[in-house]
């Protein structure tokens, strides 16, 4: 599968910060003041990525800090392009990155227009962390084309950790304050 650079476009920038107010919301209310400081529960929402692979273990992507960080321009990003898909690897995203048959009909035209995110590893492998649903959606309706942003892995480093080290994704941008419990759910839509 030959990918070939193209160009990233305004539209490009737009999309990925699409969705953001789904893809990262927080709510908190305060439950208590304590002689030094206040408890407060919150639910914090994110778009994340569960990656497992031997050699490599288990990581989590907050897909939605990678999004706002390559449109900040805090990640070197490029978009490249492939024209023509192969069926094994449309079989290997649809059995293996998390795609749910279910959701693929409800793809919208400009959502299946949107580039998906790729890491690449040291190693020479890559690894779609989004835009899986739209790639095979999109192979699915004949268009075997897809367009992703690929960045190194090394520069995800803020916004990826291993299972149990999620406080670290919830609190980089919040001095002074601990998680108590975190609890990671499959969304709704």
């Amino acid at each position: 599968m030959e990918a070939i650079p193209d160009k990233f476009t305004a539209e490009d920038l737009q999309g990925l910060r699409r969705l953001a107010h789904f893809e990262r919301s927080r709510t908190e209310d305060v439950v208590v003041q304590v002689p030094n400081g206040t408890i407060v529960q919150g639910k914090e929402t994110r778009e994340i990525f569960r990656f497992e692979a031997p050699g490599e273990g288990v990581w989590i992507f907050d897909v939605r800090g990678i999004k706002d960080a390559i449109a900040d321009k805090r990640i070197e990003a490029l978009m490249l392009r492939v024209d023509d898909i192969p069926e094994d690897f449309y079989q290997h995203v649809l059995n293996n990155n998390g795609v749910e048959p279910e959701r693929l009909p409800g793809i919208g035209a400009a959502d299946l227009e949107r580039p998906g995110i790729m890491v690449a590893w040291p190693n020479g492998y890559q690894t779609m962390i989004d835009g899986n649903h739209r790639m095979c959606c999109r192979w699915m309706l004949g268009k075997k084309s897809f367009r992703f942003i690929i960045v190194d892995v090394r520069d995800c480093a803020p916004h990826m950790c291993r299972p149990g080290g999620e406080d670290k994704l919830f609190l980089k941008d919040r001095p002074g304050m601990q998680v108590l419990h975190a609890e990671i759910r499959k969304a709704d839509r």
